[in-house]
């Protein structure tokens, strides 16, 4: 049933936690699991960019690929001794648009994903990035509220 699971994080407690939900449903339905952080970028602009764009430093993406290749380490902690497939990813682009895409061009089965994470908009019942993916991914959304224990 959910062979193929998408694990996005941005490294937040709500993401850790929702990563040992997708665990347990991986090790349930025996599911291999993509692990998989997004760098929104926006240095790539091309030379016809308009004049309101913002270039991010060479230096600060280096910095936040950095980051993102340690929190995804951390979200792989989470996965040692599993024994499915695990696979690692460090992407690049807005995050709701570039997963969908990777859900609906790489077929996942499911995406299991905190509700909120290190956004600091506080306001919104549920965040920008798992709002999007639930009207827009072809497949479920586990929607993970909170950092309970995970039986």
């Amino acid at each position: 049933m959910f062979t193929k699971i998408l694990v996005p994080t941005d490294g937040s407690d709500m993401a850790l936690h929702a990563a040992k939900v997708a665990r347990a449903v991986a090790e349930k339905f025996g599911g291999d699991v993509t692990i998989v952080h997004i760098v929104q970028n926006y240095y790539a602009l091309p030379a016809f960019s308009m004049p309101d764009t913002v270039a991010i430093p060479l230096s600060v993406m280096q910095d936040l690929e950095t980051t993102g290749k340690s929190i995804l380490a951390k979200t792989e902690q989470i996965f040692a001794g599993f024994e499915g497939k695990v696979t690692s990813r460090l992407e690049y682009g807005p995050p709701g648009k570039q997963l969908v895409d990777m859900v609906v061009d790489e077929g996942y089965s499911l995406v299991v994903m905190g509700r909120r994470g290190l956004s600091g908009v506080t306001g919104l019942l549920l965040g920008s990035v798992s709002n999007h993916l639930v009207h827009y991914a072809p497949c479920p959304v586990l929607i993970i509220k909170g950092t309970e224990p995970v039986d």
